[in-house]
C-alpha cells in the first residue's frame, strides 16, 4: 500500500518514456496492481500505446476506469518525452480526466527512502547529465539541471554528506563521487511506483492540461544545429 486516506481511493495510471525504458503502472486505492516495464528496440511510439491495452486488459479494465493520469514530464530523451506527453495528454483530455506532470529526477530520488541526500542522474550523452540532488524529504538541495560530470560531481561532493546515486549512469560515473554509493539496479531505471506516490501526494493540485508540455531542460540538436546554422550565417 503506496497511501492510506480518501485521495488514494482511484485509479490511477502512470506513464514513463524518459528514457529507453517503456514505463506504465497502475494503481488502485492507492496500491499498485499493474506494472508494465520494457526496455526493448521499438520506439516508444510503438510499444507505449499496446502495452497501456495490454495491461488493462490483463486487470480486466478499461480506460474509462482510470481516474487520474501521472506523466513523468523530464528530463530525459526528446523524442521519448514527447511521445509520452503527447500520449497521456491525448487521453486524459479524451476521457475528461486529470493529468499530473512529475519530474523524472524527482520519481527517481523516490525510490529510495534512506535518509541519505539522493543524487537521481539521466545520461545526457559528451559525458553529461541530467542531475539534481534531494534530501530525505525530497526538497531540491542542487537543482535539477543539465551539468557536466566535472561540474556535478563537484557540487556533490563539496556538500560533504554521504550520498545515494540512482540512475542507469550511476554504475558509469560512481568514481566521481567521493561519498556516493550506488544502488542496485532494480533502484535504477523503473519509476512506476514512484509516479504513482508523488500523484498522490499532489493529484489535489491544479494543473492546466493544454499548457503541460515536457521539461526538456536544453533545446533539441535539431534546434541547437540551426541556431549554429545563424551564428555561421548559413
Amino acid at each position: 500500500m503506496i497511501q492510506e486516506g480518501k485521495d488514494s481511493l482511484m485509479n490511477i495510471l502512470a506513464i514513463d518514456t524518459s528514457t529507453m525504458i517503456s514505463t506504465v503502472t497502475i494503481a488502485s486505492d492507492g496500491e499498485i496492481i499493474g506494472d508494465f516495464n520494457v526496455n526493448q528496440q521499438k520506439t516508444h511510439s510503438e510499444s507505449l500505446v499496446p502495452m497501456i491495452e495490454s495491461l488493462l486488459d490483463l486487470l480486466g479494465m478499461d480506460i474509462k476506469d482510470i481516474d487520474t493520469y501521472v506523466i513523468s514530464k523530464g528530463p530525459g530523451s526528446f523524442t521519448g518525452l514527447r511521445i509520452g506527453m503527447t500520449i497521456a495528454k491525448t487521453l486524459a483530455q479524451a476521457n475528461d480526466k486529470v493529468l499530473i506532470p512529475v519530474s523524472t529526477l524527482l520519481a527517481l530520488a523516490n525510490n529510495s527512502s534512506s535518509d541519505r541526500l539522493k543524487v537521481p542522474m539521466i545520461d545526457a550523452r559528451g559525458n553529461r547529465i541530467y542531475g539534481a540532488v534531494y534530501d530525505k524529504d525530497f526538497n531540491e538541495v542542487i537543482k535539477e539541471d543539465l551539468y557536466t560530470i566535472d561540474v556535478f560531481s563537484k557540487l556533490v561532493n563539496d556538500l560533504n554528506n554521504e550520498v545515494e546515486l540512482i540512475g542507469e549512469v550511476a554504475s558509469k560515473y560512481g568514481d566521481f563521487f567521493s561519498n556516493g554509493r550506488t544502488l542496485p539496479l532494480s533502484f535504477n531505471n523503473c519509476i512506476g511506483k514512484s509516479l504513482i506516490k508523488i500523484g498522490l501526494e499532489t493529484c489535489d493540485q491544479s494543473y492546466n492540461l493544454y499548457k503541460l508540455s515536457p521539461n526538456y531542460l536544453r533545446k533539441s540538436q535539431a534546434e541547437r544545429e540551426l541556431l549554429n546554422d545563424k551564428k555561421n550565417g548559413n
